[in-house]
């Protein structure tokens, strides 16, 4: 088979299969998955100490999140034992740094994204952390402008707040 016979098949493949394999999603994301949902607890992971020492605190960056949740009517549970929904959402906020040797910054992996417990209808079982809402970006940031990270989050959470906001 020559060359641009298996190129053309490779190719045939994955635009043609990719519809498919969308169309095969498990979970369903978006908008959509917040209806319902009388409000979340909040999760940001430990963040690395580089970042802490640098200004970027996790106590900081929670008080920044609930506070935009509250002011967007988001309801905030402090545990998921005190949601009364059975989904028992959290949103998770989650920073994952790289120090940049040569420009004496960082790469970030900055995510956001809510998860849930859902119920499969086949097995009645539950699928614990599915996770249903997402966004997140890679950002480079100098040391000096930790505080830039901070800004995107919250964007992030006002972009939550927005897709809340349209299904209650």
């Amino acid at each position: 088979m020559t060359a641009l016979r298996v190129l053309g098949r490779v190719l045939f493949v994955l635009v043609f299969g990719a519809a498919d394999a969308h169309g095969q999603m498990f979970v369903s994301t978006g908008a959509d998955t917040l209806r319902g949902l009388p409000g979340v607890e909040v999760i940001v992971d430990s963040l690395q100490s580089e970042l802490e020492r640098g200004g970027l605190t996790n106590a900081a960056l929670r008080a920044d999140v609930e506070a935009r949740l509250r002011k967007g009517g988001i309801t905030i549970y402090p545990s998921q034992v005190a949601n009364p929904s059975p989904a028992k959402a959290y949103l998770y906020i989650s920073l994952n740094a790289l120090t940049l040797p040569v420009s004496a910054g960082y790469a970030l992996g900055v995510q956001v994204h809510l998860r849930q417990t859902l119920r499969s209808p086949v097995t009645n079982s539950n699928i614990v952390n599915a996770m249903t809402w997402d966004i997140h970006n890679v950002l480079a940031v100098p040391a000096s402008d930790l505080q830039s990270v901070r800004a995107e989050v919250l964007t992030f959470i006002d972009q939550f707040v927005e897709d809340w906001t349209r299904v209650h």
